[in-house]
């Protein structure tokens, strides 16, 4: 972001490379494995382990990155109302296991926002301090902007110009570049995506 830069753009061009399979950024590295074994080599080894440790490091603090992303666009978060869209830990499963989408979440409520998540693939989810929507449209019909937190196939079908229809917000913040720039544009949206520098 600091120096203007599109991460996306740069991934696709390297990825055209047929050796490089560069994964995609986000609000974090999660489940109930991935988010926590690294520490074990971590803590058994560390002088063996610097990369794994920077590695765990960076993860652990994107949350707190795309939050910070959020009071930005927002300009601040006290009595925002903002649609949480995903809190599985990877796309198109219903595991919430160590979700970097939750301590987005919670991140964005300790600092006043006023959250409805709307996870498509566990609808009636309890999470402790995550108000739940029953419904997709229930989420987003008050919001002041949606939060896309997962790539969830069902999230890339959305048609901007339908779901204008639904919502008074006209800015998505997109942390996992689903969707099309243009198209919300288009439909009347402000985009600000995660990785792509302004």
């Amino acid at each position: 972001d600091k120096f203007g830069v599109d991460v996306w753009e740069a991934i696709s061009i390297a990825n055209l490379h047929p050796r490089v399979k560069i994964l995609s950024p986000g609000p974090g590295v999660g489940g109930h494995c991935i988010s926590v074994d690294p520490w074990f080599f971590v803590e058994a080894a560390p002088e063996l382990t610097p990369l794994i440790y920077n590695s765990r490091q960076v993860n652990d603090g994107q949350p707190h990155f795309v939050a910070d992303l959020v009071h930005r666009t927002l300009g601040g978060l006290q009595g925002k109302r903002i649609a949480a869209l995903g809190l599985a830990y990877k796309p198109d499963v219903d595991d919430l296991r160590e979700s970097p989408a939750n301590e987005v979440v919670h991140l964005l409520q300790k600092q006043g926002a006023q959250v409805k998540a709307w996870e498509p693939f566990k609808p009636d989810a309890t999470i402790p301090g995550i108000t739940m929507s029953p419904t997709f449209e229930d989420a987003i019909q008050d919001a002041d902007a949606i939060l896309l937190l997962v790539k969830h196939s069902e999230f890339a079908k959305l048609i901007p110009a339908e779901l204008a229809k639904h919502t008074n917000a006209r800015l998505v913040i997109d942390t996992v570049n689903s969707w099309d720039t243009a198209q919300w544009e288009t439909a009347g949206f402000k985009i600000v995506k995660l990785g792509v520098g302004r």
